[in-house]
This record gives C-alpha cells, structure tokens and sequence, in this order.
C-alpha cells in the first residue's frame, strides 16, 4: 500500500514554491484569490457583517434597555434588536420611502420601538439626501460618496436632521446602552452633533460601519477611535469579533466592516 504524503509536507511545499514564484505576472489571479480570502478572515467584505453575533451573544446577555438605530433603513437591524432583546429602539431614518417601511416592518413590536422620521447630524434643520430609490439603503446626506462606484444616488430630497445631543436633551435621555450607526459617509456629523451623549452619557456601545465612503470624506477608524477615547476596539467577524488596534493601517483598510466601540471598565 501505497504511503500518502503528510499534508503539512505538501503545504510546506505550495508555500516554497508560491514564495519564489509569487510575483510573476501569470500569479496575480491567485495573489487577488488569497489577498480576498485574507480580509474575509480578517473581518472584510463578508457578507454576514457579524451583526447577528454581536446583538445576541454580546449585547443580548448585558439587557440592553434603550438602543438608537441610526440610518434604520427599513429596519433589519431594529428588528433583530427587538426579536434578540427587551430593549426599547429608537430608530432614525430621513428617506420618507424607508421611514414607512421601517413603521410597518417593526409595527408588531410598537410598545418598544419609536421611528423618527429624521435623520442625525451636526446641526439641526434641513440637508439634502442623496438617494436611489432602488438601493434606498445606500441614501446618504454626503454627495462625496457617489464616488463609491456601487453608489448611484442621483435622486435629492430635502429631510430634517437633528443633532443627537439636542434629541437626548429634549426628550430627557440620560442613559444609552448602543448607539448603532450606519450612515453611509455621514458618521463624522453624526459625532460632531453628539459630542455631549459620547462624552457624558457614554453608551456602553458604538457601533459603526467603515467602508469606501470614509476614503472619499478623508476619515480613517483612528480618527473615529479618537472620539471615544475611553472604549476599546472590536471588529465583527461572521461568527465573532477581535480586538483590534485603531493605529493598526490593517484596521484602517477602506472595505465594507464593521467595527464595535466598547466601554471600558
């Protein structure tokens, strides 16, 4: 009978001859193959963004009482919240299209959820939304992002926008569990009006998505980081997260993540 090969010997092998072959031209399908294998272990560009994992293993056991959903969109994350959770939701959207959908889809849990019709920004008034009404989710107060290649947004409305700081003082809001936001390239006005909430109410999470749209404002995850000074840094993977180092460039890598802010002890 014939003696197999141990696998680690055939690996050893690939991995001699990939690192003496691994810059010729004819190998950059295979460099582009494991460069993508690597993010999506890394935390990048999976299409289960590790949500899931963080509303029901993590934020789930701490009995969250009062979450705000920012950039809600129609509601999947809202309503993972109020299925996972007892919290009450607060949840924002400005497309008028989405707000209407967002009622509806969360209408069986209503006694827990509050949609605002508005979204959250730096000043409080009107701005123009950017949007396509077939990709509503991707509806952004910042035009930058068209630059985003998967971004059309050529349709405009005007929607209100309020500062977070002045919505929590007008309706006496002294303790947050989560703030979630997802805001398309508008996560830097989103803090800036909320300089107060993440300074002195402090909610136990922050968690944001990072992607192209932050190279187009000229944004990194330090610079956020650096907003919240006292939490630290996890990136959701598919079934987990991990710490990560906000100074690190590899946490700094401009594809579709999402990172958690957790406050420290």
């Amino acid at each position: 009978m014939k003696e197999e090969t141990p696998i680690s010997e055939i690996t050893d092998t690939f991995l001699d001859w990939y690192i003496e072959n691994r810059h010729k031209p004819d190998l950059a399908e295979l460099n582009d193959y494991l460069l993508n294998a690597a993010l999506s272990a890394r935390g990048y560009n999976n299409v289960e963004s590790g949500e899931t994992f963080f509303i029901r293993e993590i934020l789930a056991p701490s009995a969250p009482k009062l979450c705000l959903d920012i950039g809600a969109n129609v509601g999947r994350y809202s309503l993972d919240l109020l299925q996972s959770t007892s919290t009450q939701v607060i949840a924002f959207e400005p497309l008028a299209s989405s707000h209407r959908e967002l009622v509806q889809n969360t209408f069986a849990y209503r006694e827990r959820v509050f949609c605002e019709n508005k979204g959250i920004g730096n000043v409080n008034g009107e701005l123009t939304l950017h949007f396509d009404a077939s990709a509503s989710v991707l509806a952004s107060f910042s035009e930058e992002v068209k630059k985003v290649s998967y971004v059309g947004n050529e349709e405009q409305a005007t929607a209100e926008v309020v500062t977070l700081d002045s919505y929590c003082s007008a309706n006496r809001i002294t303790d947050i569990d989560l703030i979630k936001i997802d805001t398309e390239g508008f996560e830097t006005e989103v803090f800036e009006g909320g300089r107060q909430v993440f300074s002195e109410i402090r909610p136990k999470f922050v968690q944001m998505e990072f992607n192209w749209h932050q190279m187009f404002r000229s944004k990194t995850l330090n610079d956020f980081a650096e907003k919240l000074p006292d939490y630290d840094v996890y990136q959701l993977l598919p079934d987990g997260w991990a710490q990560r180092d906000p100074r690190d460039p590899l946490s700094n890598l401009y594809q579709f993540s999402n990172f958690v802010f957790v406050l420290g002890n």
